[in-house]
């Protein structure tokens, strides 16, 4: 119990208790099974004040799990990367680069299990009020969002395709595919949803819901993201240099706001790892 105390900044980012501030040294000395059990309950973690260079961080986030790996028949995942993926903002590629990357989960469109994310302020420059990072307590909301939300969420299709075939590579299906928004693990019902871009952000997914007209969809979606976004469920996330942001992916969904200013530079590094023993990339969503 003592050594949960001291690995506490703060008890927790928002009210209801989601999300928690980690000492520095605390979290670096701590026992990575005790990180994600509190983890699963908190939905993420924010560290300060670490100066990593990428090995260092690949070593941290190593003793988490199994690191999700791009290699071998997945080598052009993210046009060509293996384990640390840079988010460096390149004007020219959408995930990776300097635009919206609305309500997701990691891991469905490339069909992998990622239960745990990681994200490390590498490069923040001319960067203050822009640029954040959304974490999102989907359970919280789900329990509180108003019904003719929640019933659509858990009774219609929805389906996804990707267009940022780069980035995907020959990885994800073709077309549309089915991806369930609920998979019950037991402890906790994982998300799986990809909002629409905004109008005029380029796009490096298209979701649907089978059924729904262009007009009820984002009708739908807007609905949505506006509840998600109230401060009760959402922590917005502004980078320095040197912070560490760690998600149950199980237990929380997030979006990045775009940074379009010329002058402003943000490089990420993002680390993923599974529970279990994996052998391969996790089949987890349903093929349509």
């Amino acid at each position: 119990m003592s050594e949960i105390l001291c690995l506490y900044e703060d008890e927790a980012m928002l009210p209801s208790g989601f999300g928690a501030h980690f000492n520095k040294d605390a979290f670096l000395s701590a026992d990575p099974e005790m990180v994600k059990d509190i983890l699963k309950q908190k939905g993420f973690a924010l560290v300060r004040g670490l100066d990593l260079d990428k090995r260092n961080f690949l070593d941290i986030y190593s003793k988490f799990g199994n690191v999700v790996a791009y290699v071998n028949d997945r080598e052009k995942v993210g046009y060509g990367y293996k384990d640390t993926l840079d988010l460096d903002g390149d004007k020219k590629k959408i995930v990776t680069g300097r635009g919206q990357l609305p309500y997701h989960a990691d891991g469905g469109l490339l069909l992998s299990q990622v239960d745990v994310v990681f994200l490390y302020g590498a490069r923040i420059d001319n960067l203050k009020f822009r640029g954040s990072t959304l974490v999102t307590d989907h359970v919280l909301a789900c329990k509180e969002m108003p019904r003719h939300l929640l019933e659509i969420l858990e009774n219609e299709s929805f389906e996804v395709r990707v267009t940022e075939r780069g980035y995907y590579a020959d990885v994800s299906p073709d077309g549309w595919f089915q991806v369930p928004v609920f998979t019950d693990l037991g402890w906790v019902r994982k998300m799986l949803i990809y909002f629409p871009f905004d109008e005029g952000q380029p796009a490096s997914w298209e979701p649907r819901i089978v059924g729904f007209t262009s007009i009820e969809m984002k009708k739908f979606f807007n609905e949505l993201s506006q509840f998600f976004k109230n401060p009760r469920y959402t922590y917005t996330h502004y980078w320095k240099r040197g912070d560490l942001l760690i998600t149950d992916n199980r237990r929380s969904i997030h979006e990045r706001e775009e940074f379009d200013d010329p002058a402003a530079e943000r490089t990420l590094w993002r680390g993923q790892t599974a529970e279990g023993n994996l052998s391969g990339p996790i089949r987890d969503i349903a093929l349509g």
